[in-house]
């Protein structure tokens, strides 16, 4: 495995934690506007709905990007089939995501022809 497939599941591990920071973040400011507002649970149920429905999507999402990105670098075709999906729905989220998500697909596709070309280690023609 080249250094750039590499630096693409360790750039997938890393934004798995961060999504799992973000929903974390998330659940932890909402809990404290909620109780510092004095708000009834039961007055936001539709809300309380939204945000943990938001969350679950996001935790899940970031727990299989970062599953993903272990065995990527242990030589799993299905994670980068995974990882190739959630690269592509990253390429939305722009600025940072785009970057990304242009650069992890671009090393996850490139043929073996322009590995060597490239001059990567390990690779022969």
């Amino acid at each position: 495995m080249d250094i750039h497939r590499q630096v693409a599941a360790w750039l997938a591990i890393a934004a798995g934690a961060l999504g799992l920071f973000t929903v974390l973040g998330m659940v932890l400011l909402i809990s404290g506007v909620v109780v510092a507002a004095g708000i009834d649970l039961n007055e936001m149920r539709v809300f309380a709905f939204f945000i943990k429905a938001v969350c679950a999507v996001i935790g899940v999402l970031s727990l299989s990007d970062i599953i993903a990105g272990i065995c990527y670098l242990r030589g799993s075709r299905v994670a980068k089939g995974w990882l190739i999906v959630t690269n592509i729905l990253f390429l939305f989220a722009f600025p940072v995501g785009s970057l990304i998500g242009a650069y992890s697909l671009w090393a996850m596709l490139r043929t073996v022809e322009a590995q060597v070309k490239d001059g990567a280690p390990g690779i022969e023609a």
